[in-house]
């Protein structure tokens, strides 16, 4: 009777890893199939609009048009939010950013400054970085989390500098 029970126990253990082995793996896939009476169910991951990151919704609820919203938000909430940023300036995340000048010539170390200086004065809520990497000077503009912010940017100012392009770099953490 001893063995009998012993080989219960084991068998019992037996499913009971499988049972965890199958639920880790189900868990670990992001598309489930489910057949009921001939009917296939699909559950998708959520799509995230990665178009609104960084935006203040705030600001944009207030900007729809004809709409009408209130909000009741504790300010403890908003307040968690600016103390988080705060408390992490030097943070730092990958995104893109613009270049808007690369020369090596003689005169790249003037020329590097003058067009941050031109730059910053057209836009100013824009952060510029002018940098050397030998033999190189840059100037870098913008702080964008997601490609496409980039790439619309570049697009609005290619008339002022023709020869920008997107460089994938370690940015700094978006001002709210």
């Amino acid at each position: 009777m001893k063995t009998h029970g012993n080989r219960i126990l084991n068998c019992l253990a037996v499913m009971a890893a499988a049972f965890a082995a199958s639920t880790a793996l189900c868990a670990a896939q992001t598309v489930t199939e489910v057949v009921v009476d001939s009917t296939a169910f699909i559950e998708r991951a959520p799509v995230v609009d990665s178009t609104l990151a960084g935006a203040d919704i705030f600001n944009l609820i207030d900007e729809a048009a004809g709409a009408t919203v209130s909000i009741r938000q504790s300010p403890a909430v908003r307040t968690a939010l600016e103390n988080q940023i705060a408390g992490n300036p030097q943070r730092k995340i990958y995104g893109f950013r613009v270049r808007i000048y690369f020369n090596n010539s003689q005169n790249a170390r003037s020329g590097s400054q003058a067009v941050a200086e031109e730059f910053a004065t057209l836009h100013p809520q824009m952060r510029v970085y002018r940098s050397y990497t030998s033999p190189y000077f840059k100037v870098t503009v913008g702080d964008f989390r997601t490609k496409g912010e980039a790439q619309r940017f570049a697009d609005s100012i290619r008339g002022e500098y023709p020869s920008v392009f997107l460089v994938r770099e370690t940015i700094n953490y978006p001002e709210i």
